[in-house]
C-alpha cells in the first residue's frame, strides 16, 4: 500500500537522522547505527589484521579509521537517501510525478533514483514532481545535503582533531631517540630539584583532558590506529599510569615531588577516563590483593623476597625515584606500606584499562623494542625499571610482536 510506504520511509529518515545528530553533536553519546557499525567492521578487520606479517600489518591497521569514516558516512547518506526514496515511492500512485525517457516510470528504482539525484543538487530531468506537496518535498530534500555535509564535515574534523590530541599525548612519554620512552627517563630532566616539572604536568593535563573529551564526543576515534607502538592508547595508558604513580607514590608524602598541585587534578582526569573505558568494555573489576605490613616489610628491608610481583613493582618505582630525586632510601617501612596501600588499586586499575584496551584494540608492540635482547634475570640490576615493564607487557598476553 502507498501508505506504507510513506511510513517506512519516515521511519528510515528519522533513525538517520537520529544516529548523525547523536554522533556528531551530542557529547558523551556514540548514537546506536553508525558507530556500533564501525565497532562491528573494527572487529572484522581484526580478525585480518592479527594474521597479517609484520611487514604488512601497520599498514592494514593505519586503513581503520578511513575505513570507519566511510562507512559512517556512508550509512548516514545511505538512510537520508533510502528514506526519501521510500516516501517518493508511496506517492508515485497517481499524477505526483512526469516521467520522461525509455523504461523510467513509476516504481522503486525510479524513487531511488530521483532521491540520490535531489540529495546531490543535481535533480534530473526524467522523473518530475507534479504536485506542490512533492516539489516541496524534493526541495526539502535538496536542502538537506548542506546540512549534512556540514555534518560529516564536523564529524572528520572532529575525529582529526582527537588523533593529533591523541599525538600530542603520547609525544609527552617518547624519546626522540630511544622511540620508545621510559616513563621515569621523561621525568629525568626536572630532577632532581623539580624544576620545569608543573610546565611538563601541565602539558600532560592540557592534552590529555582534549583527548579524553574528543573521544567521547567522536567514539569513532577510540579505534584509531598508527601501526606505531609509542602512538597508541594502550602505550599512552601505560605511560600515564606509570607517571602518576612515581610522583604521587615513588616519593615520601612530605616531598615537594608528591605534593605538585597538579597531581591530584591529573589523578582525577585519569580515574573519569578510565570509568568511560570501563563503561565501554566492561573488563572484570576485581581487586588486588594487597601483602600484610610484615611481609611488606620483610621485602622492603630485604629480609626476604616477596613473590607478590604488584610489591616487586612498588619498590622498583620507589628505588628508582630515590635514584631521580637524590633522596635517601627509605627506612621507615610504616611509611612505606602506607604509600604501596594507596598506589596499589591506582596501578592495579591502570593495568586493568591497559589489557582492556589493548586487547580490544589488538595492540601488538614489538617486544625486542620494549624490552632489548637481554634476558630479564641479566637486566634486574642494571635497569630494574625495565623489567617492571616487561612483567607488565608480558600480561598483555602480547607474545606476536607485530608493530613495527
Amino acid at each position: 500500500m502507498p501508505e506504507s510506504w510513506v511510513v517506512l520511509g519516515t521511519i528510515v529518515l528519522l533513525i538517520g537522522f537520529i544516529d548523525v545528530f547523536l554522533v556528531v553533536l551530542n557529547y558523551d553519546e556514540s548514537g546506536f547505527l553508525a558507530t556500533r557499525l564501525c565497532r562491528w567492521q573494527w572487529y572484522c578487520l581484526r580478525s585480518v589484521t592479527r594474521r597479517l606479517s609484520r611487514r604488512w600489518r601497520p599498514f592494514a591497521l593505519r586503513q581503520v579509521t578511513g575505513l570507519n569514516i566511510l562507512l559512517a558516512v556512508g550509512i548516514w547518506l545511505g538512510f537520508v537517501v533510502v528514506g526519501f526514496g521510500f516516501i517518493y515511492r508511496g506517492f508515485m500512485a497517481g499524477e505526483n510525478f512526469d516521467y520522461e525517457g525509455r523504461g523510467v516510470g513509476p516504481g522503486l528504482f525510479s524513487a531511488m533514483y530521483l532521491s540520490a539525484a535531489q540529495l546531490s543538487t543535481v535533480g534530473t530531468s526524467q522523473v518530475n514532481a507534479q504536485s506542490d506537496l512533492m516539489r516541496m518535498l524534493t526541495i526539502a530534500e535538496t536542502l538537506c545535503a548542506p546540512l549534512l555535509i556540514t555534518l560529516i564535515l564536523t564529524f572528520l574534523l572532529g575525529v582529526y582533531q582527537v588523533i593529533r590530541d591523541l599525538r600530542t599525548l603520547a609525544s609527552n612519554f617518547s624519546d626522540a631517540e630511544q622511540g620508545l620512552g621510559d616513563p621515569l627517563a621523561n621525568l629525568a630532566p626536572y630532577f632532581p630539584e623539580g624544576d620545569g616539572l608543573d610546565g611538563y604536568l601541565q602539558a600532560i593535563s592540557d592534552s590529555f583532558w582534549s583527548y579524553a573529551d574528543g573521544v567521547r564526543m567522536h567514539h569513532v576515534a577510540y579505534f584509531f590506529q598508527s601501526g606505531r607502538d609509542q602512538f597508541s592508547l594502550p602505550y599512552v595508558l601505560f605511560a600515564f599510569g606509570e607517571t602518576l604513580g612515581a610522583l604521587r607514590w615513588g616519593t615520601p608524602a612530605g616531598s615537594s615531588v608528591s605534593r605538585q598541585p597538579l597531581l591530584a587534578r591529573l589523578t582525577s582526569q585519569f580515574g573519569r577516563f578510565v570509568d568511560y573505558l570501563h563503561g565501554q568494555l566492561g573488563w572484570a573489576g576485581d581487586i588486588a590483593p594487597h601483602l600484610s605490613f610484615e611481609e611488606f616489610s620483610a621485602a622492603h628491608n630485604g629480609t626476604a623476597e616477596s613473590p607478590d610481583l604488584w610489591v616487586g613493582r612498588f619498590l622498583r618505582l620507589t628505588r628508582n625515584m630515590e635514584r631521580l630525586a637524590k633522596l635517601p632510601p627509605a627506612n621507615d617501612s610504616l611509611e612505606v606500606y602506607t604509600r604501596y596501600r594507596q598506589w596499589l588499586p591506582f596501578a592495579h586499575r591502570c593495568e586493568q584499562a591497559r589489557l582492556a584496551v589493548s586487547r580490544d584494540l589488538d595492540y601488538q608492540p614489538a617486544r625486542e623494542r620494549f624490552n632489548g635482547a637481554a634476558p630479564v634475570q641479566e637486566r634486574a640490576h642494571a635497569d630494574p625499571q625495565a623489567v617492571a615493564a616487561d612483567h607488565i607487557r608480558h600480561q598483555a598476553g602480547n607474545q606476536h610482536g607485530n608493530y613495527t
